[in-house]
């Protein structure tokens, strides 16, 4: 099986298929939903299976929103909403379907047609016009994605034609995409054509399949607009000449990669194009061979025979020289004025180029100037196409600068140029009450009341836009503002400067007193400064009031780190700031200042400090003392002589009072502890544990001055 591979998102496929039988031969009943239905087709719905990506689908009634026709009558020209193409195919026919839809639910929609080949056609083809949109999953295998599958199946001799099948699969950069403008990563082509050539089917059965589905993950969707043309003629047209025609213009099937026209016997090479002109028509009954190549996986080399014939019916194909339009609306090429003349009954199709097949989106409304083809074919198959110039005047740009809100007793001149100011100068504006400009304003130049009101403003061209402009009155605000004052600096945000004041009114702060510098809510307020407070009503009235921020100085004071010291020196840390008249210093053991320092004369331990310096205001500041009092050098004696005699009676240490959490411990020369303190505020007299008075000898001592100390070790000698 062939296969186009497509990485996109948004499964819009348009598929326009005709089937093409010999001249005389009738086509197959609604094979182009003419009737405005789905007879004579089968609709099927289902889903596509989580697991390994099969597509299960039942026989059922067709349901809207998943097999619906579309009508192509004048006046809806309905555009799919990611692309932006026409929903019908814009080859004239009146009914178009659409295939699915755009919800993620893991879904498979299907429809299938069933007719025989006339026995007598040997050379069958089928025709089908396209356009791919697909939503494009990652992280998806081929048989997770959204995908669009067409199939031929041979019901006579019960295969499937593997020329005839096409199967579009999401991936990404497929050639001829586009992403749409609507949603990210989505990918949509528009109606192009596609014919595939049957040679041999005469007398069988065939079915076209059509089926659409969505990601097997249940979150990426797939559908489909398909259309069918009701000409059944040869895929050669234009080799019918009538009454008024002296040339032929024989168009090949659209949508091949390479086109070459010869003689029926080959002897001669004709011409390379898709439309092949010959002037004088030659003789009734002469036939012509056509080789057709498709491009890479879309379909099956062929060759095409077709036979000029000779109509008596009457033919004349008038078409204007140009039609003008405004772009607003768009020139509608399919207006009958513009055939006008033409024989009655020609059937329209309208392309971009006379060879390409790319058709026009909206011919009934194009909105860009330019030359396009109008192709005109009667029922007998004669058929002419003929250059048509649209040429669209721009709509006038109209910017409408909106008025200031106005306070009662005030009005409002709309008619005033500063609003119109910018436009083209030649544009004439008049002034309405209705976006229709159907009810006249009676005094533009006072308007008292808040409303809208419109300007139409119209070029020399007779090309017209209206634009909206809005008046706004009311009655003024009532208005508080409080003024505040701060120590450095504060966030508007924290204060409240306009309550008090009508609390339906609108508040926006601004630098200026014009109003047009803007000032965020979350300003901070350095120094003393004025600003202005704007209040607006509902009704758009607006005051401006100025309010005033007063900011007092913090108190600017440096500090020298004291020296370090060694116990027993101390910090007196009431020496550092300088001297003031107007500051008055506080210390404190925390950054909040919520613990009063005790003793900032005598700082014993290192550690942080705080210094705060208050103005007479209270705006205050903190600074840090960082103090180093390092450790004393403890030198234990290494004898003393408890006798009583008030000599050296008890072991004193100096400054190990400094330390009030250290530990002692004493060991006579077996390793038994003989004393032990927390802290050293009593000398240890020379007694054991238990009182007992210890012989003379030698100790050994453990001294550990905190738990952020390493203990150090020595001798004693008690003495008597």
């Amino acid at each position: 099986m062939s296969k186009a591979r497509t990485y996109l998102l948004l499964s819009c496929l348009s598929l326009f298929v005709g089937i093409f039988q010999v001249l005389g031969q009738g086509c197959p009943p609604n094979i182009g939903f003419e009737n405005g239905n789905l007879g004579s087709w089968d609709a099927f719905d289902g889903s596509i299976a989580r697991t390994n990506g099969a597509i299960n689908m039942a026989l059922v009634s067709p349901q809207d929103g998943k097999h619906t026709i579309i009508t192509n009558f004048p006046g809806t020209n309905a555009k799919d909403y990611y692309g932006g193409f026409p929903t019908s195919c814009p080859n004239g026919s009146g009914y178009s379907l659409k295939l699915g839809n755009d919800q993620t639910q893991a879904e498979a929609q299907g429809v299938s047609y069933t007719f025989t080949v006339p026995s007598s056609e040997g050379d069958y083809s089928i025709i089908y016009n396209y356009a791919v949109v697909f939503e494009n999953p990652t992280g998806h295998q081929d048989w997770e994605q959204p995908k669009f599958t067409v199939k031929v199946f041979n019901v006579t001799d019960n295969k499937y034609e593997t020329c005839g099948a096409f199967e579009f699969i999401s991936a990404p950069n497929l050639p001829g995409f586009k992403e749409s403008t609507v949603k990210k990563l989505v990918y949509y082509k528009e109606w192009a054509p596609i014919t595939l050539k049957l040679p041999g089917y005469q007398g069988k059965t065939l079915r076209l399949e059509f089926t659409v589905n969505d990601c097997s993950r249940n979150g990426h969707f797939g559908y489909a607009y398909l259309d069918v043309n009701d000409n059944c003629t040869t895929p050669v047209t234009g080799n019918v000449f009538c009454t008024n025609i002296t040339g032929l213009n024989l168009t090949a099937p659209y949508g091949f990669a390479d086109y070459k026209w010869y003689t029926d016997d080959f002897s001669k090479l004709l011409g390379s194009d898709v439309v092949l002109t010959i002037t004088p028509a030659p003789p009734p009954k002469t036939r012509l061979a056509l080789v057709i190549t498709p491009f890479p996986n879309q379909g099956c080399l062929d060759t095409l025979y077709t036979t000029i014939v000779k109509s008596l019916d009457p033919y004349v194909f008038k078409l204007a020289d140009s039609v003008v339009a405004c772009q607003n609306k768009g020139a509608d090429v399919t207006d009958s004025l513009v055939t006008a003349g033409s024989s009655p009954g020609l059937k329209l199709s309208y392309f971009n180029s006379a060879t390409s097949g790319d058709f026009v989106t909206s011919p009934k409304s194009i909105g860009k100037s330019g030359l396009i083809y109008v192709k005109a074919t009667n029922s007998a198959g004669c058929a002419d196409t003929k250059p048509l110039a649209v040429i669209i005047h721009p709509n006038p740009t109209i910017v409408i600068k909106q008025p200031a809100a106005a306070c009662i007793p005030e009005t409002i001149n709309i008619t005033d140029p500063i609003y119109t100011s910018g436009n083209d100068p030649n544009l004439k504006y008049t002034y309405w009450q209705d976006a229709l400009a159907k009810t006249p304003v009676i005094d533009p130049s006072k308007i008292a009341q808040t409303g809208n009101y419109f300007v139409l403003g119209t070029s020399p061209f007779g090309c017209s836009n209206v634009v909206q402009i809005n008046t706004r009155i009311s009655a003024p605000p009532s208005i508080v503002i409080n003024n505040f004052s701060a120590c450095g600096s504060i966030p508007l945000d924290s204060i409240s400067p306009t309550k008090g004041s009508d609390p339906l009114a609108t508040v926006s702060y601004f630098f200026d007193s014009l109003t047009t510098n803007i000032m965020p809510n979350n300003n901070r307020f350095d120094s003393s400064t004025n600003y202005f407070i704007k209040f607006t009503t509902a009704g758009g009235c607006a005051v401006v009031k100025k309010a005033s921020v007063t900011i007092n100085n913090y108190p600017n004071f440096t500090i020298t780190q004291p020296a370090p010291v060694k116990i027993p020196v101390t910090i007196d840390i009431t020496t550092i700031p300088p001297p003031s008249s107007n500051w008055v210093y506080s210390y404190w053991q925390d950054s909040l200042c919520t613990t009063p320092l005790l003793q900032p004369k005598r700082i014993v331990a290192s550690g942080k400090y705080f210094i705060k310096a208050t103005t007479p205001i209270g705006c205050a500041l903190v600074q840090t003392i960082n103090a180093t009092v390092n450790d004393a050098e403890i030198i234990p004696p290494n004898v003393f002589s408890p006798n009583s005699d008030g000599i050296n009676d008890t072991w004193s240490i100096p400054l190990l009072d400094y330390y009030p959490n250290c530990t002692v411990s004493i060991f006579n020369r077996t390793g038994q502890q003989v004393f032990s303190s927390s802290g050293y505020t009593k000398n240890w007299d020379g007694k054991s544990k238990n009182q007992t008075t210890l012989p003379l000898g030698v100790y050994y001592y453990v001294i550990k001055l905190s738990n952020k100390h390493q203990a150090f070790a020595g001798s004693v000698s008690i003495l008597y």
